[in-house]
């Protein structure tokens, strides 16, 4: 008789268990407004690729389309494509949001504010640390990955690519997906 009880219990809180989850990735749904997703291949970047999938959040979302040399962000001259993408992640660690902001790629931009990226940033994604993962610079283009710690939200990769114009640098993408990053063959 206790063996029944044991096993009718154990039943019913499994059954609470998944109506929570259920119930929590609702709310994260909802909160985040939705998240579209789509598979990055790994043979597109160049010196890494994830197994990971990409998101389109705010504050994190892809900007390889329209891509505009005429509106591109563009990298001051006395930086370079890895110093940049250093100094955007260590803005987001000193709570710089204008700073961070502005340095996202131009299509990132379109249709956020400041305040909503800070937003993102602190509630959604709390990165704790970030590394080069690795970085290829060439004469007129670049790829930069990048490897973030996002505390209780896990590793994520970010892959950003420059092209250089006129000898200015612009930044093209910025590809975000979850997992850490892996070294291509």
């Amino acid at each position: 008789m206790a063996e029944n009880n044991t096993n009718r219990i154990v039943m019913y809180l499994s059954i609470v268990v998944v109506v929570l989850l259920v119930a929590f990735v609702a709310v994260v749904i909802v909160v985040s407004g939705g998240t579209k997703t789509a598979t990055v291949p790994t043979s597109t970047v160049a010196g890494a690729g994830t197994t990971a999938t990409s998101t389109t959040q705010a504050g994190m979302s892809p900007s390889a389309a329209g891509f505009d040399p005429a509106t591109a962000t563009r990298v001051p001259s006395s930086s370079d494509p890895v110093k940049f993408v250093t100094t955007y992640y260590q803005s987001i660690l000193d709570k710089k949001w204008e700073e961070a902001f502005k340095m996202q790629p131009a299509a990132s931009q379109v249709g956020q504010t400041v305040a909503a990226f800070q937003q993102t940033q602190e509630q959604m994604y709390g990165m704790t640390s970030f590394k080069i993962f690795s970085n290829k610079v060439g004469a007129t283009d670049a790829t930069v990955v990048v490897q973030q710690e996002l505390g209780t939200n896990g590793t994520w990769s970010a892959t950003w690519t420059f092209v250089k114009d006129n000898g200015t640098w612009l930044v093209k993408a910025r590809q975000v997906a979850m997992g850490a990053p892996t070294a291509t063959k």
